[in-house]
């Protein structure tokens, strides 16, 4: 008796790749939704301008003088798609619309990015710390973290639905300071106040609080207190409109300062502790 082998069809692999495709993409839907997906852009983001302009500011004496020479500071150390530096016009500082006309960049991974500012020139921000008056420049960026894509949304809610339009004040002392709902929604990030050792019992590299929101970590490590070598200890936050899409309520976000681990700065000394924001967690 001949026996014919059986073998699979063209039709048929083709089918079962198709199928294994749909539970690949609801699996991968499953494992990392939304919320996962946004905390890792906002991430992206953070140090895409980090990294940008601290390296771009080691070359220079000076924080850039006009939009334009700041845009293109950025794009000396950030994948740029497109450079429309020239083009997007500049936004005000407290708005709640982005039109696509005023876009600065396109990130090589699809982000926008918006960019306020003074007439042309950066803000001037003025903080009094321990009875002197201390000013740094500024500039407001902001950057929609889905880029084109839906929802292009700026109106965030606690426990609801979340921004893909976020904040960021990037300052002349190469630090960049995350504005609104992301200081207070660990679905965008959390932030550890990180304890430097002062005794011998403690790790070398010191102590971390467990992951908190931003605003929490900062507490923790500084209190009420401004120092005005510590840029993140400025109130940025009231550079932002009390009904502006970027405002927060941190009334419930300030745990104190916590002076178990030393943490409290001496004679108007910069605190031994500082913050730092965790990166993919």
């Amino acid at each position: 008796m001949r026996r014919f082998k059986q073998a699979v069809t063209l039709i048929e692999m083709l089918i079962t790749l198709g199928i294994i495709g749909i539970i690949c993409l609801f699996a991968i839907t499953t494992v990392k939704p939304y919320e996962k997906t946004y905390k890792f852009l906002y991430l992206r983001a953070f140090n895409v301008l980090e990294t940008a302009v601290y390296n771009s500011m080691l070359k220079r004496d000076s924080f850039p003088a006009t939009t334009n020479d700041f845009c293109n500071m950025l794009t000396e150390y950030a994948n740029v798609a497109e450079n429309k530096c020239a083009a997007g016009g500049d936004l005000a500082k407290n708005v709640s619309t982005f039109p696509e006309a005023n876009v600065k960049l396109i990130l090589s991974n699809g982000m926008y990015v918006w960019i306020a500012s003074n007439g042309g020139a950066p803000f001037v921000k003025t903080e009094q710390i321990n009875g002197v008056n201390y000013t740094i420049k500024y500039y407001m960026t902001y950057v929609d973290i889905t880029g084109s894509k839906p929802p292009n949304r700026v109106e965030w809610h606690q426990n609801g639905q979340l921004a893909d339009i976020v904040a960021f004040a990037v300052t002349e002392a190469s630090v960049v300071i995350p504005i609104g709902p992301p200081e207070v929604d660990t679905r965008y990030m959390t932030a550890v106040a990180v304890y430097l050792p002062y005794n011998y019992d403690m790790p070398p590299d010191g102590n971390r609080s467990a992951p908190v929101t931003y605003s929490e970590a900062k507490s923790l490590a500084w209190g009420n207190s401004k120092v005005d070598a510590e840029v993140r200890t400025w109130n940025f936050a009231s550079e932002v409109a009390a009904n502006g899409p970027f405002a927060v309520d941190y009334t419930n976000f300030k745990p104190g300062v916590n002076s178990s681990e030393e943490c409290t700065a001496v004679d108007g000394k910069v605190s031994p502790c500082y913050v730092k924001i965790d990166n993919y967690n």
